[in-house]
């Protein structure tokens, strides 16, 4: 229990961390983010690790079905957070095609896993829930 709240306290801070940068400093918060952007390969690691460490948490303390709900909540949250910035991105539709399976192959392969799971779940699963 202290780990997931040690986890959820990281989320809250980070949060209000980054709105509150955006809010002081949008260009540092810029100059922060660019600084970033240049290491993919580092990204990746450092994603597919804290990846790795808040899935342990979530998969193994709580219900597969309550995770794909709170999974969509958070995936409808972020595209209304995009909406706005739509025009400044005609590109992103035609990169994610072009870019394909070759570097997002982790990611995806998270998602299936967690879709068929939750499918599986659901259709063949346990009863009474």
């Amino acid at each position: 229990m202290l780990g997931k709240k040690i986890l959820a306290v990281i989320f809250a801070a980070a949060i209000l961390i980054k709105l509150a940068f955006l809010l002081i400093s949008p260009e540092g918060w810029l100059g922060a983010t660019q600084a970033f952007l240049g290491h993919y390969t580092a990204i990746m690691v450092i994603y597919l690790v804290l990846l790795a460490i808040t899935g342990y948490y979530v998969f193994t303390s709580l219900d597969l079905i309550d995770v794909a709900v709170v999974m969509l909540f958070t995936s409808i949250l972020l595209g209304l957070s995009l909406i706005p910035y739509l025009a400044s991105v005609p590109q992103l539709p035609a990169a994610i095609v072009r870019v394909g399976f070759a570097k997002v192959w982790p990611a995806w392969i998270l998602w299936a896993a967690i879709a068929v799971a939750v499918l599986y779940r659901v259709f063949a699963g346990k009863k009474g829930k």
